[in-house]
């Protein structure tokens, strides 16, 4: 957040957050009273560093679920058996907006950017420029309530437009239990389209981008098989078998830990799913044929992807909620080429997040560098883009984060090798 080269670590809680501040020796220093980002008494939820006003910092937004305290502590029973409250037992939070200050201090401007008006119960959230016009923009899922669309006016002020793009509610008009929310395109159009994973009996939703207006195609993309009965978490739109589209895999598991005892459907642990992009945005789903680490039931949360053996496919962490994390090893064997990108931004922001990326083979790929996003995960440093069967990359053009009253850099790299990760310099 401050720019020296180091990555610091922000963690959400019930209570203060804690910022700390990675001292480039191993080290980490809890600087969260200096930086002004503790953020209260309140019950942190997703979290994301992003260039709000486009000054070249790294701002801060958290969404925030519900008002609680322990003397006004609300108990259910479901048939006789005590079970969690509702979200709708509480009041819901704003979120809040951190303004990068430069000097390694933050203001809450949650209020006068427009964020901190609309009270909702805030879970995960992406920060992703969708409407294609230079800023960053946010989507932010609600648990039972209308999912929050910040569109920003390129100075770091917001607007809640969710009900007119058409992502507040599902295609039904029915409001969710949104729990993640991811953004990739899926189609190839060059929009970003948004995944949403849900709560027990609502179909997780994939939001189709039609140029900045959003268009629920779960149904005819293939993506709600198997959402309907568990809770769905953590999701991530990221290739797997290295084919040149997004896949999709969601961590799943309920919240009562004695569901089955009032519920006889519902399962405390769950298996997770894997849907395959058959291209085009339509999905099949192939957890029954993804190996064995798709088998086992969890009761999981977060889920995150990096190539973590470096072999050239991607990976995924999943955090289960009273047990170890699991990692599933991606053993694709379909011989299909690759490239990863690591962009290195100019400081401020040496991560470039919200650079833009174009790959150019027989088709084109877009991506973007984010920070935060799905249920309350961090993905890494690197961009994966598939090749399938390319033995070479046409072009690679870099749109570098967009500056306030300056024109926008771009970068083209051309014949650029495939099979290796592959590092760009602003």
């Amino acid at each position: 957040y401050d720019g020296d080269g180091h990555r610091d670590l922000y963690i959400n809680n019930f209570g203060a957050n804690v910022l700390y501040h990675n001292n480039g020796d191993g080290t980490f220093s809890n600087l969260t009273a200096a930086a002004g980002v503790g953020n209260g008494k309140r019950v942190g939820a997703g979290t994301s560093f992003f260039d709000a006003d486009r000054d070249g910092d790294l701002d801060l937004y958290v969404s925030n679920y519900i008002q609680f305290d322990f003397t006004k502590h609300t108990t259910r029973r479901r048939n006789g058996f005590t079970t969690y409250a509702s979200p709708l037992d509480f009041p819901p939070d704003p979120d809040s907006l951190f303004r990068n200050n430069g000097d390694g201090t933050f203001t809450d401007i949650s209020k006068e950017s427009g964020v901190g008006k609309p009270a909702g119960y805030g879970m995960g959230l992406v920060c992703s420029d969708y409407d294609n016009d230079g800023d960053v923009d946010l989507l932010v899922g609600n648990d039972t309530g209308a999912n929050f669309l910040f569109v920003n006016d390129g100075t770091g002020h917001f607007s809640e437009d969710g009900l007119l793009a058409g992502f507040a509610y599902d295609g039904a008009g029915g409001i969710q239990g949104t729990m993640g929310v991811e953004c990739e395109d899926v189609d190839a159009d060059g929009w970003f389209d948004v995944h949403v994973t849900s709560y027990q009996s609502e179909i997780a939703t994939l939001y189709h981008n039609v140029r900045g207006s959003f268009e629920d195609v779960t149904s005819q993309s293939g993506v709600g098989q198997g959402t309907l009965v568990p809770v769905t978490w953590g999701n991530v739109l990221a290739d797997f078998d290295n084919d040149g589209d997004r896949d999709l895999f969601i961590a799943c598991g309920h919240i009562y830990d004695n569901v089955d005892k009032f519920d006889s459907e519902g399962a405390y642990a769950t298996r997770n799913l894997l849907f395959e992009n058959q291209g085009g945005g339509r999905f099949v789903n192939v957890s029954d044929q993804a190996g064995p680490g798709l088998q086992s039931a969890f009761s999981s949360r977060g889920a995150a992807v990096d190539d973590l053996d470096n072999d050239g496919d991607l990976d995924i962490v999943v955090l289960n909620s009273r047990g170890r994390p699991t990692i599933l090893r991606n053993e694709c064997t379909g011989g299909h080429h690759w490239l990863s990108l690591r962009l290195h931004g100019k400081p401020p922001n040496r991560d470039a997040v919200g650079a833009r990326i174009v790959v150019t083979t027989n088709q084109r790929q877009y991506g973007e560098k984010r920070n935060g996003r799905g249920y309350q995960s961090y993905f890494g440093d690197r961009l994966h883009f598939g090749l399938k069967d390319q033995q070479r990359v046409e072009s690679v053009e870099v749109l570098w984060p967009e500056l306030r009253n300056k024109p926008r850099q771009i970068q083209l790299l051309r014949d650029v090798p495939v099979d290796r990760v592959f590092d760009v310099q602003q």
